[in-house]
Parts: C-alpha cells; structure tokens; sequence
C-alpha cells in the first residue's frame, strides 16, 4: 500500500465549531448529539434521516447539509438491502477526515461562504493510536449524485486488513478517497499538525 497517501490527513470544520472541537475533540453527529444532549426521538430522526441544510444542535456546535446525498438518488446505490436511513445512520456514527487535499478544497468550496477551518493531522499518529477504529472507503460515502458509486456493508474497510489485503475487488493500487474514525479524534498533539484558515 502507498502508505505516504495517509501520511497526513485532514478534517474540514466550520469556524464556529472550533472552541467546541478544541475542547471535546472531534466527534461524530452522533455523539455530537449526545454532546448536546439530545435524546429519544429527536436523537434518532437526526441519525437516520437525511439533513437538507445545515443543523444548529446547540450554541456551538452545527453539523452540516447532507445535500450531495439525497434519499431518491442514495436508494439507488445502496447494495445489501441497506435502506437510506440504515446509510445515513452509518455515516453519522464516524469521524471522517480527508487523505487528499483537493477533495477538502472540494468539500471548502461546496461550503460556500461559511467561514471554514482546515485541521490538519498526522496520518500515523492517528492510525498508531487509534488504528483498531480505522475504516477507509475507496469512494465519497456522502455524494451520491451524478452516477454514484455503488455502496454497502463492505464499502468500509478495517484500516489493518486494508493494509493486508487492499480493497474487497482485490485491488491494491486505488488510493482512499476517505479515512473514517469511530471513535472521537483528539484535537491536539501528536495528532493535530496545524490549523488553517484558509
């Protein structure tokens, strides 16, 4: 594997949730949501259903749109009988940080003009202390426009049998297009390299 791909890693924030990041690391919406101490339904209808815009859960803390993945065209690209909500509740239990800088530039842009921050980690930092939470996905779990990829139960890969065994095609050469975390990220070295303002 093409491990200097991995070497560093990056997490796009919006500005207003940095003090919130820095304080508690990051976290995915579904702890987010526990953060902000949202319960029962509520906590379940965000889990599994699709967010059109941008979410405020409480004062500091907002998770973004889902606008890329809407439920018509998601529903036709699950495989293994996963439902939309099965998806979206998948995605939101993970931290999800880019190993490639011009998918983040991607992702900034179709921000518009929100402030953003670029936080920038050590890929092997993360991966030495938190390699067992590790997933990667070899497409844009959360775009499901323009002819998207077919997805599903093993579109995730355990970071370890990657290394091992490449993707589930037996493909060994196609770079990650996401590195995936479920647990929360702390937000501080060795593992936060910088912040940018871009």
């Amino acid at each position: 594997m093409e491990m200097s791909r991995l070497d560093t890693l990056y997490h796009l924030a919006e500005e207003h949730n940095l003090p919130s990041i820095m304080a508690h690391g990051l976290l995915s919406t579904e702890r987010l949501l526990d953060l902000a101490g949202i319960t029962g339904a509520a906590h379940t209808a965000v889990l599994r259903n699709h967010r059109p815009d941008a979410m405020q859960l409480s004062a500091n803390i907002l998770v973004r749109d889902q606008r890329p993945m809407p439920p018509a065209a998601l529903a036709k690209a699950l495989d293994d009988g996963l439902t939309t909500s099965d998806w979206y509740a998948l995605l939101n239990s993970f931290v999800f940080l880019w190993p490639d800088r011009d998918r983040l530039e991607r992702q900034r842009i179709a921000c518009g003009p929100r402030p953003q921050v670029i936080l920038v980690f050590d890929g092997a930092a993360l991966f030495d202390a938190f390699g067992d939470q590790a997933l990667l996905s070899p497409i844009n779990s959360g775009n499901a426009r323009r002819r998207p990829a077919r997805r599903g139960k093993d579109t995730f890969v355990p970071y370890s049998r990657w290394l091992r065994q490449g993707w589930p095609t037996g493909q060994r050469t196609r770079p990650p297009a996401e590195v995936l975390f479920g647990c929360g990220i702390p937000v501080q070295p060795p593992y936060l390299l910088n912040i940018i303002r871009p």
